[in-house]
Protein backbone atom coordinates (compact mmCIF):
# COMPACT_ATOMS: atom_id res chain seq x y z
CA UNK A 1 0.00 0.00 0.00
CA UNK A 2 1.19 3.35 -0.64
CA UNK A 3 2.07 5.82 2.00
CA UNK A 4 -0.28 7.46 3.11
CA UNK A 5 -0.46 11.53 2.52
CA UNK A 6 -2.75 14.49 3.04
CA UNK A 7 -4.16 16.13 0.15
CA UNK A 8 -2.03 19.38 -0.78
CA UNK A 9 -4.57 21.63 -0.56
CA UNK A 10 -5.63 21.50 2.68
CA UNK A 11 -1.75 21.23 3.85
CA UNK A 12 -1.55 24.99 3.09
CA UNK A 13 -5.50 26.03 3.50
CA UNK A 14 -4.25 28.41 6.23
CA UNK A 15 -1.37 29.86 4.17
CA UNK A 16 -3.41 30.26 1.26
CA UNK A 17 -5.56 32.44 3.08
CA UNK A 18 -3.86 34.32 5.21
CA UNK A 19 -1.18 35.10 2.20
CA UNK A 20 -4.16 36.21 -0.07
CA UNK A 21 -5.38 38.65 2.81
CA UNK A 22 -1.89 40.32 3.13
CA UNK A 23 -0.70 40.24 -0.67
CA UNK A 24 -2.32 43.84 -1.22
CA UNK A 25 -0.34 47.53 -1.25
CA UNK A 26 -1.47 50.31 -0.47
CA UNK A 27 -1.26 52.68 2.50
CA UNK A 28 -2.87 56.11 3.81
CA UNK A 29 -6.01 55.60 5.69
CA UNK A 30 -9.71 54.58 4.56
CA UNK A 31 -13.37 55.78 5.36
CA UNK A 32 -14.89 54.66 8.26
CA UNK A 33 -17.69 52.91 6.48
CA UNK A 34 -18.01 49.36 5.50
CA UNK A 35 -20.06 46.45 6.17
CA UNK A 36 -19.69 44.40 9.54
CA UNK A 37 -18.63 40.83 9.51
CA UNK A 38 -20.41 38.44 11.73
CA UNK A 39 -18.76 38.87 15.20
CA UNK A 40 -17.45 42.52 14.66
CA UNK A 41 -19.24 45.90 15.81
CA UNK A 42 -17.62 49.36 15.55
CA UNK A 43 -15.85 50.51 18.64
CA UNK A 44 -14.42 54.23 19.06
CA UNK A 45 -10.06 54.00 18.98
CA UNK A 46 -7.00 55.47 17.97
CA UNK A 47 -5.64 54.01 14.90
CA UNK A 48 -2.58 52.49 14.37
CA UNK A 49 1.14 53.31 13.21
CA UNK A 50 0.17 52.37 9.30
CA UNK A 51 3.72 52.31 8.26
CA UNK A 52 5.16 50.48 10.87
CA UNK A 53 1.77 47.73 11.19
CA UNK A 54 2.96 46.11 9.15
CA UNK A 55 6.45 44.62 10.63
CA UNK A 56 5.08 44.54 13.86
CA UNK A 57 2.28 42.48 13.08
CA UNK A 58 5.18 39.68 11.44
CA UNK A 59 7.34 40.31 14.81
CA UNK A 60 3.96 39.24 16.75
CA UNK A 61 3.55 36.05 14.75
CA UNK A 62 7.60 35.20 14.47
CA UNK A 63 7.76 35.43 18.64
CA UNK A 64 4.22 33.77 18.97
CA UNK A 65 4.27 30.05 20.81
CA UNK A 66 0.96 28.60 19.47
CA UNK A 67 -2.62 29.70 18.44
CA UNK A 68 -5.92 28.26 17.17
CA UNK A 69 -7.04 28.80 13.54
CA UNK A 70 -10.43 28.22 12.77
CA UNK A 71 -11.10 28.65 8.79
CA UNK A 72 -12.77 28.28 5.63
CA UNK A 73 -11.01 28.77 1.90
CA UNK A 74 -13.64 28.45 -1.03
CA UNK A 75 -11.65 28.21 -4.50
CA UNK A 76 -14.25 27.49 -7.48
CA UNK A 77 -16.43 24.14 -6.43
CA UNK A 78 -13.58 23.34 -3.89
CA UNK A 79 -14.35 23.94 -0.21
CA UNK A 80 -11.40 23.13 2.77
CA UNK A 81 -12.18 23.84 6.32
CA UNK A 82 -9.65 23.54 9.11
CA UNK A 83 -10.64 23.83 12.92
CA UNK A 84 -6.75 23.54 14.36
CA UNK A 85 -4.24 24.63 17.45
CA UNK A 86 -0.76 24.60 16.41
CA UNK A 87 2.47 24.81 18.28
CA UNK A 88 5.81 26.32 17.66
CA UNK A 89 7.07 22.87 18.34
CA UNK A 90 5.00 21.40 15.55
CA UNK A 91 2.14 19.55 17.56
CA UNK A 92 -1.30 19.89 16.63
CA UNK A 93 -4.48 18.93 17.00
CA UNK A 94 -8.18 19.89 15.32
CA UNK A 95 -10.05 18.68 12.01
CA UNK A 96 -9.86 19.38 8.88
CA UNK A 97 -12.51 18.81 6.22
CA UNK A 98 -11.54 18.20 2.66
CA UNK A 99 -14.25 17.54 0.24
CA UNK A 100 -16.90 17.46 2.50
CA UNK A 101 -14.93 14.89 4.50
CA UNK A 102 -13.88 15.89 7.91
CA UNK A 103 -10.50 13.64 9.17
CA UNK A 104 -9.33 14.51 13.09
CA UNK A 105 -6.10 15.29 13.12
CA UNK A 106 -3.39 15.05 16.16
CA UNK A 107 0.39 15.57 15.82
CA UNK A 108 2.38 15.07 19.21
CA UNK A 109 5.75 13.27 20.43
CA UNK A 110 6.84 12.71 17.49
CA UNK A 111 3.65 11.04 15.80
CA UNK A 112 0.21 12.10 13.80
CA UNK A 113 -2.81 10.20 14.20
CA UNK A 114 -5.90 10.43 12.45
CA UNK A 115 -9.15 9.01 13.53
CA UNK A 116 -10.34 6.51 11.12
CA UNK A 117 -13.99 6.75 9.54
CA UNK A 118 -15.74 5.44 6.58
CA UNK A 119 -14.72 8.64 4.69
CA UNK A 120 -11.30 8.56 5.40
CA UNK A 121 -10.61 5.20 4.16
CA UNK A 122 -12.57 6.05 0.89
CA UNK A 123 -11.22 9.24 0.03
CA UNK A 124 -7.55 7.45 0.44
CA UNK A 125 -8.58 4.75 -1.38
CA UNK A 126 -8.43 2.28 1.49
CA UNK A 127 -10.25 -0.74 1.25
CA UNK A 128 -14.53 -0.09 3.16
CA UNK A 129 -14.50 -3.66 4.74
CA UNK A 130 -11.52 -2.76 7.38
CA UNK A 131 -13.91 -0.17 8.82
CA UNK A 132 -15.72 -2.70 10.76
CA UNK A 133 -12.20 -3.45 12.36
CA UNK A 134 -10.51 0.39 12.60
CA UNK A 135 -13.19 3.00 12.06
CA UNK A 136 -13.31 5.47 14.98
CA UNK A 137 -9.60 4.28 16.23
CA UNK A 138 -6.19 6.32 15.49
CA UNK A 139 -4.41 5.49 12.41
CA UNK A 140 -0.58 6.08 14.18
CA UNK A 141 2.01 7.40 11.38
CA UNK A 142 6.26 7.57 12.62
CA UNK A 143 7.47 11.08 12.68
CA UNK A 144 9.76 10.13 9.79
CA UNK A 145 6.18 10.03 7.42
CA UNK A 146 4.10 12.72 9.47
CA UNK A 147 5.85 15.71 7.59
CA UNK A 148 5.59 13.98 4.10
CA UNK A 149 1.88 12.99 4.96
CA UNK A 150 0.81 16.54 5.96
CA UNK A 151 2.38 18.27 2.99
CA UNK A 152 4.02 20.69 6.10
CA UNK A 153 1.60 21.97 7.62
CA UNK A 154 2.42 23.05 10.78
CA UNK A 155 3.40 26.44 12.59
CA UNK A 156 6.53 26.97 11.43
CA UNK A 157 5.85 26.18 7.70
CA UNK A 158 2.94 28.43 7.43
CA UNK A 159 3.95 31.39 9.29
CA UNK A 160 6.95 31.09 6.99
CA UNK A 161 4.79 31.98 3.64
CA UNK A 162 3.17 34.78 5.76
CA UNK A 163 4.25 38.22 4.04
CA UNK A 164 2.94 41.40 5.23
CA UNK A 165 2.62 44.68 3.38
CA UNK A 166 1.50 48.05 4.40
CA UNK A 167 -2.54 47.81 4.94
CA UNK A 168 -4.59 50.74 4.73
CA UNK A 169 -6.50 51.51 8.45
CA UNK A 170 -10.46 50.90 8.00
CA UNK A 171 -12.10 51.92 11.38
CA UNK A 172 -11.13 50.67 15.32
CA UNK A 173 -13.83 47.65 15.97
CA UNK A 174 -14.59 45.27 18.29
CA UNK A 175 -13.68 41.09 16.78
CA UNK A 176 -15.54 38.74 19.40
CA UNK A 177 -15.47 40.92 22.20
CA UNK A 178 -11.72 41.85 21.12
CA UNK A 179 -10.67 45.42 20.26
CA UNK A 180 -9.29 45.46 16.61
CA UNK A 181 -8.05 47.50 13.51
CA UNK A 182 -9.69 46.88 10.70
CA UNK A 183 -7.59 46.75 7.71
CA UNK A 184 -7.59 46.51 4.60
CA UNK A 185 -5.59 45.38 1.19
CA UNK A 186 -5.76 46.21 -2.11
CA UNK A 187 -7.00 42.90 -3.74
CA UNK A 188 -10.48 43.39 -1.57
CA UNK A 189 -9.40 40.99 0.97
CA UNK A 190 -9.80 42.52 4.88
CA UNK A 191 -7.35 41.98 7.81
CA UNK A 192 -8.78 42.53 11.68
CA UNK A 193 -5.48 43.37 14.10
CA UNK A 194 -5.75 43.26 18.00
CA UNK A 195 -5.74 46.74 18.61
CA UNK A 196 -4.33 46.13 22.11
CA UNK A 197 -1.29 44.11 23.16
CA UNK A 198 0.79 42.51 20.99
CA UNK A 199 -0.72 42.97 16.94
CA UNK A 200 -2.00 39.37 16.61
CA UNK A 201 -4.21 38.76 13.44
CA UNK A 202 -7.51 37.70 14.86
CA UNK A 203 -9.43 37.79 11.53
CA UNK A 204 -8.99 37.79 7.40
CA UNK A 205 -12.09 37.52 5.09
CA UNK A 206 -11.82 37.64 1.61
CA UNK A 207 -15.20 37.08 -1.03
CA UNK A 208 -16.83 34.08 0.98
CA UNK A 209 -13.32 32.57 2.97
CA UNK A 210 -12.38 33.64 6.26
CA UNK A 211 -10.24 32.41 9.29
CA UNK A 212 -10.40 33.37 12.75
CA UNK A 213 -7.65 33.17 15.03
CA UNK A 214 -7.91 32.70 18.90
CA UNK A 215 -5.31 31.67 21.50
CA UNK A 216 -2.30 33.09 20.78
CA UNK A 217 0.02 31.68 23.16
CA UNK A 218 -2.65 29.66 24.83
CA UNK A 219 -3.09 26.48 22.94
CA UNK A 220 -3.19 23.02 24.78
CA UNK A 221 -2.57 19.71 22.88
CA UNK A 222 -3.80 16.72 24.24
CA UNK A 223 -1.69 13.64 24.62
CA UNK A 224 -1.15 10.87 22.41
CA UNK A 225 -4.74 8.59 22.24
CA UNK A 226 -4.87 5.23 24.39
CA UNK A 227 -2.69 2.01 22.81
CA UNK A 228 -6.12 0.48 22.35
CA UNK A 229 -7.53 3.45 20.40
CA UNK A 230 -4.26 3.43 17.65
CA UNK A 231 -3.65 0.76 14.42
CA UNK A 232 -0.84 1.62 12.09
CA UNK A 233 -0.02 1.61 8.38
CA UNK A 234 0.54 -2.48 8.80
CA UNK A 235 -2.94 -3.13 9.42
CA UNK A 236 -4.32 -1.68 6.53
CA UNK A 237 -2.02 -3.86 4.19
CA UNK A 238 -3.78 -6.48 1.95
Amino acid sequence: MKALRWPAGSAAVVAVLLVAGCSGGGSGTAGSGGSSSPGVSAAAGAPPDAAALPRQVKSAMKNATSFHISAVVTQGRSRVSADLSMTRTGDMSGTVSVSQTPVKVLVTRGHAYLKVTAGLLKSQNLPAAACSLICGKYLKVPASQANSMLNGMDMPSFLGQVSVPRLSYVRTVTVNGQPAWQMRASDGSTVYVAAHGPPYPLRLTKDSSHADFTQWNAVTIPPPPPPSQVVDLSQLEQ
